[in-house]
C-alpha cells in the first residue's frame, strides 16, 4: 500500500464569463420586469404639505376657481378638498358642496376644535408635480391617482380615532 498512488482530480478554474452569466440574465430579467411594471402602473400624484393652503382654510377663503368636496359628516367633515375645474373628481365617498364663507368658517372651526387633531392644508399634485387641487384634513397622506381625460381619484381619509379624546 505504500506504493499506491492516489490521484486527485484537479478542478479547472471557472472562467469569469461562466460566473457572470447568471448575473447578466438576472439583470436583464429585472430590467424587463421594471419596464413592463412602469407601463402598467397608473399615474400617481401626491399631497404636498402647505402652510399657504392651511392659511387659506383658516382664513375662510373660498377659491372661486375650484370645485369643493367633503368626506365624512356634513357638519364635521374628515376632509375638504378643492379641485381645479380642468380636472374632474371620481367622487365615490366625496360629496360636492357649494361653499359659502360662513359654511367654510363653521366647518373649519369644528374640524380644528377637536383636541389632539390638527387639520392642515396641502396641495394635491398630479404625477408631474402640477397643482390640481387643495386638501384640508388631519390626515397628511392619501392616494392620488390621475386617470384618463383628467379624471382624478383622491382617497378620502379614515375618520380620526377619537377614543383617547374625552
Amino acid at each position: 500500500m505504500a506504493n499506491a498512488k492516489t490521484y486527485v482530480r484537479s478542478r479547472k478554474p471557472e472562467s469569469a464569463s461562466c460566473i457572470r452569466r447568471p448575473w447578466l440574465a438576472a439583470a436583464i430579467c429585472l430590467s424587463l420586469y421594471s419596464s413592463l411594471y412602469a407601463c402598467t402602473t397608473p399615474n400617481y400624484g401626491t399631497l404636498q404639505p402647505s402652510s399657504e393652503i392651511t392659511k387659506i382654510f383658516e382664513n375662510n377663503q373660498v377659491l372661486s376657481d375650484h370645485l369643493y368636496y367633503y368626506s365624512g359628516l356634513q357638519g364635521v367633515p374628515d376632509a375638504i378638498i378643492g379641485v381645479h375645474p380642468n380636472y374632474s373628481l371620481r367622487s365615490g365617498r366625496w360629496r360636492q358642496i357649494d361653499f359659502t364663507v360662513l359654511t367654510l368658517k363653521t366647518w373649519v372651526f369644528r374640524m380644528t376644535a377637536v383636541p389632539l387633531i390638527k387639520p392642515q392644508g396641502a396641495w394635491i399634485l398630479d404625477p408631474d408635480g402640477n397643482r390640481i387641487g387643495i386638501w384640508f384634513a388631519a390626515q397628511r397622506h392619501t392616494v392620488v391617482r390621475l386617470e384618463a381625460d383628467n379624471q382624478i381619484v383622491v382617497v378620502p381619509p379614515k375618520p380620526p380615532d377619537l377614543k383617547a379624546v374625552r
